[in-house]
C-alpha cells in the first residue's frame, strides 16, 4: 500500500490538511458569527434609542401639555384680574373724578363767595 507520511505535529499530509482546513472555516465560522453579534448588537442599540426618542417625545409632549394648560389656567386668571382691576379702577376713577369735581366746586364756590363779600363791601 502506500507510503503515510507524517508531519511534524504527528499526522498524515491529508489529515493536516484536513486539521487546518477545519480551522480555517472555525476561523470562518467564529468571523461570521462575531459580525452577526456585531449587527445584532448594533440594531438592538439602533432600537433602544429609538426607544428612548419615543419615551423622550412623549415626555416631551407630556410637558409641553402640561405647560399649555399652566398657560391656560394663567391667562384665565389674567382675564379675571384684570375684569377686577377694570371694575375697581372704574370705581376708584369714579370717586376720583367725584373728588376732583368737590375739590373743584368747592374752590369756586370759596372764590364766588369772597367775590360776593368783596362787592358787598365795597357796594354798601
Amino acid at each position: 500500500m502506500g507510503e503515510r507520511t507524517t508531519t511534524p505535529s504527528g499526522l498524515s499530509a491529508s489529515e493536516e490538511l484536513l486539521a487546518r482546513t477545519f480551522e480555517h472555516w472555525r476561523e470562518e465560522f467564529r468571523s461570521i458569527l462575531e459580525n452577526h453579534r456585531r449587527e445584532i448588537q448594533d440594531r438592538l442599540e439602533k432600537i433602544e434609542r429609538e426607544i428612548e426618542k419615543k419615551s423622550d417625545k412623549e415626555n416631551v409632549e407630556v410637558l409641553v401639555r402640561s405647560i399649555y394648560s399652566d398657560l391656560h389656567r394663567h391667562a384665565e386668571e389674567i382675564d379675571r384680574l384684570h375684569a377686577r382691576v377694570g371694575s375697581k379702577m372704574g370705581t376708584e376713577t369714579m370717586w376720583k373724578i367725584v373728588g376732583l369735581v368737590l375739590t373743584i366746586g368747592s374752590t369756586i364756590g370759596g372764590l364766588v363767595g369772597f367775590l360776593i363779600h368783596l362787592l358787598l363791601k365795597v357796594n354798601p
